[in-house]
Order: C-alpha cells, then sequence, then structure tokens
C-alpha cells in the first residue's frame, strides 16, 4: 500500500470511501444540483504524513503569525491615515474603517486557524490523528471528475451509526442520494 499524499509505502491509515459526483447545473437566478454515486475506493495515508497535518494544527504559531501580518499592517496604515488626515472627514473614515477592518480579519483570522487546534486537543492522540490522516486523504485525492466535483464518504463505524439525514447534512447530499449512500454503506459494510 502507498500513501496518497507522499507515495511511500506502509501500512498505516487505510480508508475505504465511496465518492459521490456533484454537477452544478447553473440556470438564470438559481442553481441546481444533480447528484450520482460513484463506487467505492480505497486509499491509504501513511503515519508520517498524519503527524505532519497533526504538529502543523497543534503548532501553528508561525502560520498565524504570517496570515496575521497583512491584517496588522492594515490596521496600522488605517490608524497613521487617521493621525495624518484626522481633520478631514472622508480620511479619517478611511482610516477608521481600514483599521476596524483589519481588526476584525486578524479575529477571524485567528479564530479560524485556533479553532482545528481547539477540535483535536479534544481527543485522544489516536483519533486526532486518524482525523488528520483522513484530511491528508481529503487534500491528495481527486476532487473533480471532468466537470463533476467529488466528495467522498468515509466507510467506517461513525458513518455506519449515522442516519440518512445526517449524512445528508454531513456531506452536502440530495435527500435520495442520502437514503442511496446509507443503504449502500450498509451493505458494503454487511459483505
Amino acid at each position: 500500500m502507498t500513501c496518497i499524499k507522499c507515495g511511500k509505502a506502509h501500512n498505516d491509515y487505510h480508508f475505504r470511501t465511496l465518492h459521490v459526483e456533484t454537477l452544478h447545473v447553473r440556470d438564470i437566478g438559481k442553481e441546481n444540483r444533480v447528484q450520482a454515486l460513484g463506487d467505492f475506493e480505497e486509499f491509504d495515508v501513511c503515519a508520517d504524513c498524519a503527524r505532519a497535518k497533526y504538529d502543523l494544527y497543534m503548532d501553528n504559531r508561525k502560520v498565524l503569525i504570517r496570515t496575521s501580518i497583512p491584517f496588522v499592517l492594515l490596521i496600522l496604515a488605517g490608524i497613521v491615515i487617521t493621525a495624518l488626515f484626522g481633520t478631514d472627514g472622508v480620511w479619517r473614515l478611511t482610516g477608521l474603517g481600514m483599521a476596524v477592518g483589519g481588526a476584525m480579519c486578524l479575529y477571524g483570522n485567528v479564530r479560524n486557524r485556533t479553532a482545528k487546534k481547539r477540535e483535536l486537543a479534544l481527543l485522544s492522540e489516536a483519533e486526532a490523528l486518524y482525523r488528520c490522516a483522513w484530511e491528508c486523504l481529503l487534500e491528495s485525492a481527486p476532487k473533480k471528475n471532468d466537470v463533476n466535483d467529488i466528495t467522498y464518504i468515509p466507510v467506517d463505524e461513525d458513518t455506519l451509526a449515522r442516519k440518512n439525514g445526517d449524512l445528508m447534512i454531513l456531506y452536502d447530499l440530495l435527500p435520495e442520494i442520502a437514503i442511496e449512500a446509507h443503504k449502500r454503506i450498509h451493505a458494503d459494510a454487511e459483505n
């Protein structure tokens, strides 16, 4: 077995997935989706790739600092513009808008970058590594088939415990496709 991310031979994380193809049909003023279930596919991810992803989430200071620099610069530029042109209403408003907008973006960036760390910290290390391996698979697996988007549904204990509606919400499935996916996943698990 070879890792889908790095190509290294291993026997660490094995995933069986059902893939769903989605075609977005755009019409005047609305968008419809057409979905079809694909085949079951098997992917593998090595422990090194899963560990690297885990470490990236758990020690995210460098990424957080690098992605926050533009927002900090925007805040500083807004403060400078407000200080230099504080008497002119348009420039003062522009500077204040830049500072407030930069602060809001900075807050959102920090919140989004630390959300995954908080989520993984609540899990045991084995579960967290499994989730990181799944994310490595989603990053490396094909996302398009011609013009169709591909979604992967894992065939594991968690998915088998879910109902049709859960699958529909989690994987953005149409109701009839969620019912069919639920049937196929349970039929596959019985075999």
